[in-house]
């Protein structure tokens, strides 16, 4: 599973228009990055709509005290995550996120 896919599942659709809101897009396209599973159909942003959602998530996460995901640049886009800038400076974070187990 993605992480704008748990990142959706956890928030709720109040949270879900604020994040949208915070980067300058919709509720819908955040539906739209997380819709596929299948990589070979896998949606990325741009990286300057993923840095946004970066800060937007850092954001929320503080603001709900931990439920509501983190989510890096590098998880949303193939060559942020490749960047030896970014891997140099998040560390391990440059591949994994900081969510809790979501279940349905």
């Amino acid at each position: 599973m993605n992480v704008m896919k748990l990142f959706m599942r956890a928030a709720t659709p109040a949270e879900q228009q604020l994040m949208a809101d915070k980067i300058g897009t919709t509720r819908s396209y955040l539906y739209h990055l997380s819709a596929s599973e299948d990589k070979a159909y896998a949606r990325e942003p741009k990286p300057k709509l993923a840095a946004a959602i970066e800060r937007a998530s850092a954001e929320m996460h503080k603001a709900s005290k931990g439920r509501l995901p983190r989510i890096y640049r590098t998880d949303l886009v193939t060559a942020c995550r490749e960047c030896e800038f970014a891997q140099r400076c998040l560390g391990s974070a440059a591949v994994r996120s900081d969510f809790p187990i979501v279940t349905d």
